[in-house]
């Protein structure tokens, strides 16, 4: 198999070279790129003919500004995208990445399922040449310091690894992963951004000592003393090599696609390079302004009384309720006055259903009537009949669509009135994250909301529907069943029924519990292909394709196992169903229609009576039939109804998740009011213990207050709780111990907002919509103009609303140095594209400060939210909010952003224990 790939790729070659294409993929034991050209797939050259070789041994590092195509290159390289022209040489056979060079992404990635599933990726167990066992794993984690990580999770636990570990844990997770599978060459796409810089350079030395050449990108000057050659990009399709020694080197035709005149982001890349030929190993850091402080000790974490327990983080518990509250609930919200529209709309739907019941009495009646006058020869009568009969099909054939129409219509009104009942408290005051994060069990709130409520309300229509007509066909017919047979007839129908619905009760399954297990199933499987679809290229680049089919393939067969087992429990009932519904129901009719016949009185020798009695049976077996036909749909009802309760939990148990969100007795009760303060001009921590929902101990009475003028930078390992402090400041987490005083947000004039914290997460967020609407997120258009508006007010200046936004946005993305996102992106501001796979993890952290200094608030809380950029547009960014009167609390690794703060509070091992000093330049 091997040897007929390597032919098949020596043949592809051939063949491309015999028709003088000049982009084609061979194989080498180095890299190689030869006059490449790297274009996105929407047409913006990146990078034009760029020719380097990476000799095995040799360790390359790629610099430039963001969204100068540093990532892109290695999607040409991986296969991901297009080799337009030039020619590429790497180890490995076939155009994609492979076991011989190894990826770790920018933005981590961890596979759902063991610790050790996480060391081997994307192998499988039985894809490993040699097992890894459990002192391997031990030697890997403890060179990424994550050894704990084994004593936290039992080691056959599966876990989601995204929600459980910090961006750092998991990007030392990724290091780890490469650690196992040593392979010649190491892609490392900024995936150490989030860890300090001391252990950043432990692991290229980790690297290097194991024989494997790294091509990494990096905004950190540091790391170039671990590189032979770095390669500076400017994002217009020029491009720089360097030598270790310094010495700039350009190839022939390198600059050949720079512009004769200086854009912007060729002058960022100016910059990122002088920083880059100036750094050394040994000086990185010793003449750097982030040494050039005093550091002054004001406070320590008070000593942690073991013997003590720690307090209870509570749980977000919501009070369950018996089903037919929740059913009653329900109806309340589906229905809440009988004038309603789709009170109406029921009404409209029973007066349907009564006028099908009497319209098949009528044609019971006529198929008596029709035998009558056969029998009788009554031409004139019989045409007669014809005509009547053409009418009620007529009416029928109204009808039928009709009550269709009105079910489709009724459940789609529900579904509105459902859906916006369960946003309009889950979207409110985080009662989503509370959903996802504080809650004891795990939801699928996204599965319930969409799928499962559709499903729902679409059952609960028909239930309606078919409640209703077999209702009534019952009290019809048992009336018509009377006047012909008596109450003896009667009596043998309802007998038999009650047996039936008896014997039927006993042998259902529990259909309710069936179908909340499918559908849980089903959310999970839709999970797993949504995850993939947020980490397709990170998946591409691994080459984790088959790893990613087993684990999608084991959840489908849990899900088509369950599937099969339920189909087979309807399959069965339907046969005892049928048999009691419809099959035996036949001899009853024949001994009513006995019964009846021998009871009816009258000559039989006479056609007339002839005539009557064909009728009187006809219409007896027509009455008897409808009768049992309105009795299966009741028993049929039941197991709809049992099914049902399924979805009806499922809704429910959320909707009463979120609204103990919303209560504060359902969590903290009154311990909120008493530990949340406000003020305007601070925020202060006192003996505030920072606690997990999983019971760890983060920070044991913290105490610290941020005063506007004096920014707090945070400090510490992965894990030890730097973004845990922002939750709680949030809100997001309870406050179990202690006080905490900050702003409050408040409606100020003509009803805008006034900003007095707000946060930039360490994971970028772009929602959808333009690129207008990336910068004014959470404010509407609308919102957002008057703002702007009242800001030029109080600078006494007036224009039209529109222009006085889009003016003040445009300096805020040249401030941040995205200004050519308005011309590259066809439509401006209104261009509406999906934010994140556009743009790089820089140019959206970018994005995320430009959102910052667009709401200017008094407190600006960034989590670790620049670590993609370079660090001359990092130090820009924090010069931009000290301008503007932004007092930041910053989460970082980076020492270069020391000067710019005035306090420091550093978690010293997320074990409890911190430190607040005083920075002093």
């Amino acid at each position: 198999m091997v040897v007929s790939r390597e032919l098949s790729a020596l043949h592809d070659k051939s063949a491309m070279q015999r028709n003088g294409s000049r982009n084609y993929v061979t194989e080498a034991n180095y890299i190689e790129f030869a006059g490449v050209k790297v274009v996105t797939p929407t047409g913006n050259v990146l990078v034009e003919d760029l020719t380097l070789t990476v000799e095995s041994g040799s360790n390359l590092l790629i610099t430039g500004p963001n969204g100068s195509g540093k990532s892109s290159l290695f999607r040409v390289l991986g296969g991901l995208w297009p080799l337009v022209s030039g020619h590429i040489v790497k180890p490995g056979v076939g155009s994609d990445l492979n076991k011989e060079i190894f990826y770790v992404p920018q933005r981590p990635y961890t596979a759902v399922g063991t610790l050790r599933d996480q060391l081997i990726y994307p192998l499988t167990a039985d894809q490993e040449v040699e097992p890894l066992t459990h002192s391997g794993m031990v030697e890997l984690l403890r060179n990424v310091d994550l050894e704990y990580l084994l004593d936290r999770y039992p080691p056959e636990k599966e876990v989601n690894w995204g929600d459980e570990l910090s961006l750092g844990e998991q990007q030392r997770l990724g290091m780890a992963r490469l650690f196992y599978h040593r392979p010649k060459f190491a892609i490392l796409d900024e995936c150490t951004s989030a860890v300090t810089t001391d252990m950043e350079e432990r692991f290229c030395s980790k690297v290097r000592a194991m024989g494997t050449s790294c091509i990494t990108i990096s905004h950190r000057p540091a790391l170039v003393a671990f590189h032979d050659v770095v390669l500076s990009l400017d994002g217009e399709g020029g491009w720089s090599v360097y030598k270790r020694d310094d010495s700039q080197v350009i190839p022939e035709d390198g600059m050949s696609s720079a512009k004769p005149s200086e854009t912007h982001r060729q002058s960022d890349a100016m910059v990122v390079q002088r920083a880059f030929s100036t750094a050394r190993k040994e000086s990185a850091y010793s003449n750097s302004k982030a040494q050039s402080y005093i550091s002054e000790i004001l406070a320590v974490s008070p000593h942690l009384d073991e013997s003590i327990g720690l307090p209870i983080v509570p749980q977000l518990q919501q009070t369950p309720r018996v089903l037919p509250l929740r059913v009653a609930a329900m109806f309340k919200i589906l229905v809440p006055t009988v004038l309603d529209k789709q009170g109406a709309q029921l009404l409209a739907v029973a007066l349907l259903v009564v006028s099908r019941t009497w319209i098949s009495d009528r044609i019971a009646s006529l198929n008596g009537t029709t035998v009558k006058y056969v029998l009788e020869q009554d031409k004139e009568s019989f045409i007669r009949l014809i005509g009547v009969s053409v009418l009620q099909s007529a009416a029928s054939s109204f009808i039928a669509p009709s009550l269709r129409h009105l079910t489709s219509r009724l459940a789609l009104g529900w579904r509105i009135r459902l859906t916006q009942h369960l946003l309009k408290n889950y979207l409110r005051n985080n009662a989503f994250y509370k959903v996802f994060h504080m809650s004891s069990k795990t939801i699928d709130a996204d599965q319930r909301i969409t799928h499962d409520l559709e499903k729902l309300t679409a059952d609960l229509a028909g239930l309606v529907t078919g409640m209703v007509k077999p209702s009534v066909d019952i009290l019809w017919f048992t009336w018509r069943m009377k006047l012909l047979t008596g109450q003896r007839g009667v009596a043998i129908l309802y007998a038999y029924m009650l047996l039936g619905l008896g014997f039927l009760r006993i042998v259902t399954p529990d259909f309710g519990d069936l179908t909340s297990r499918e559908q849980q199933l089903e959310g999970t499987f839709r999970f797993m292909h949504e995850r993939l679809r947020t980490h397709a290229e990170s998946v591409a680049f691994f080459g984790g394709g088959a790893r990613e089919k087993a684990m999608v393939e084991s959840r489908f067969e849990e899900l088509i196992a369950h599937s099969a087992l339920l189909l087979k429990k309807k399959w069965l009932f339907g046969i005892l169903d049928d048999f009691t519904t419809k099959q035996l129901p036949h001899n009853v009719t024949w001994g009513l229609s006995l019964l009846y016949a021998m009871e009816h009185t009258g000559d039989r020798a006479l056609t007339s009576t002839q005539g009557e009695l064909a009728h009187a049976l006809r219409f007896l077996a027509s009455v008897v039939s409808q009768s049992f036909l309105a009795f299966g749909d009741i028993l049929e009802l039941n197991r709809k109804f049992v099914e049902l309760s399924g979805g009806v939990n499922r809704i429910f148990e959320l909707e009463e998740l979120v609204d103990a969100a919303q209560c504060d007795d359902s969590m903290t009760g009154s311990l909120i009011k008493r530990s949340e303060f406000y003020s305007e001009d601070m925020i202060s921590f006192t003996e505030v213990d920072i606690i997990t929902p999983g019971q760890k101990m983060l920070a044991t009475k913290l105490t610290c207050d941020i005063v506007p003028g004096k920014s707090l930078l945070v400090t510490g390992p992965n894990g030890s709780g730097k973004s845990s402090i922002f939750r709680v400041l949030r809100g997001l987490w309870p406050i179990v111990n202690g006080q905490l005083t900050r702003p409050q947000d408040r409606i100020v004039e003509d009803a805008q907002l006034d900003c007095g914290v707000f946060y930039v997460p360490q994971r970028p967020y772009t929602c959808l919509g333009t690129l207008r609407d990336q910068i004014i997120y959470p404010l509407s258009q609308e919102e957002a103009e008057l703002r702007a508006l009242n800001m030029h007010r109080i600078d006494g200046k007036f224009d039209d609303t529109t222009n006085i936004l889009e003016m003040r946005l445009r300096t805020i993305l040249e401030n941040v140095r995205l200004l050519y996102l308005l011309e590259r992106e066809e439509g401006g501001w209104d261009a509406n594209l999906n934010w994140q796979d556009t743009l790089s993890l820089g140019e959206q952290q970018r994005l995320g400060m430009a959102r910052l200094f667009f709401h200017k608030p008094r407190f600006g809380i960034l989590d670790e939210c620049t670590n993609a950029t370079s660090v001359d547009v990092e130090e820009h960014l924090y010069k931009l909010a000290k301008d503007m009167g932004i007092t930041v609390v910053t989460s970082s690794q980076r020492p270069a952003l020391i000067p710019y703060h005035s306090v420091e509070l550093r978690l010293i091992d997320g074990e409890g224990k911190w430190e607040l000093r005083s920075i002093k330049h």
